[in-house]
């Protein structure tokens, strides 16, 4: 049986075409339940709506093996309703998944995926400012699992605690990470 690659030989680029989006989908499905996860409809929205805020990671035969979905609201946290609109003159991005092939996990894929993420959304931040117009982003948004906030907090996200979203069975956290704060900020240096 062949070794997997590792994460670090993935390409980290941000999805071009709807065929890439139904190629995630199958990771969707894989990875909530069928009350948590997005339908084919909602992730087409979300990228008809927000393409730029969509990051995959493809292994080198070009198959995606896990990614981030997001779109812009101007709330502060990820609410019901953020998680079917678009606005882009929103300055917070919630993220609403953040998805990897079950044969890749445990491999660094997250890590890589949110780090990346993370790093263009200060880009984006940063281009803005060297033009002196646009409207900045403030903040990732995003609801986890109880047993990811590890996960999430080592990538440099906060957690509010207990979200009051209601999304399928299972307790949600809100988490968010501040785009304004220095990168090598820690949630514990900003408390």
């Amino acid at each position: 049986m062949a070794q997997l690659e590792a994460a670090g030989d993935l390409e980290l680029r941000n999805l071009r075409s709807e065929d890439e989006v139904r190629a995630a989908y199958p990771l969707e499905v894989a990875g909530y339940s069928a009350e948590e996860g997005a339908s084919l409809e909602s992730m087409l929205y979300r990228f008809r709506q927000a393409p730029h805020l969509f990051l995959g990671a493809f292994d080198q035969l070009g198959a995606i093996v896990g990614y981030i979905m997001s779109t812009q609201v101007a709330a502060p946290l990820v609410t019901h309703a953020s998680m079917g609109t678009h606005d882009p003159d929103g300055s917070t991005v919630c993220i609403h998944s953040v998805c990897v092939s079950p044969r890749w996990q445990g491999k660094g894929v997250a890590s890589r995926l949110l780090q990346a993420y993370t790093s263009s959304m200060r880009e984006y931040n940063s281009r803005l400012d060297s033009a002196g117009s646009g409207r900045r982003l403030d903040r990732l948004a995003m609801l986890s699992r109880e047993n990811l906030l590890p996960l999430y907090e080592r990538a440099g996200y906060t957690t509010l605690g207990r979200s009051s979203q209601p999304v399928g069975t299972e307790s949600w956290y809100d988490c968010v990470l501040d785009l304004h704060t220095d990168p090598g900020q820690t949630a514990e240096t900003l408390v």
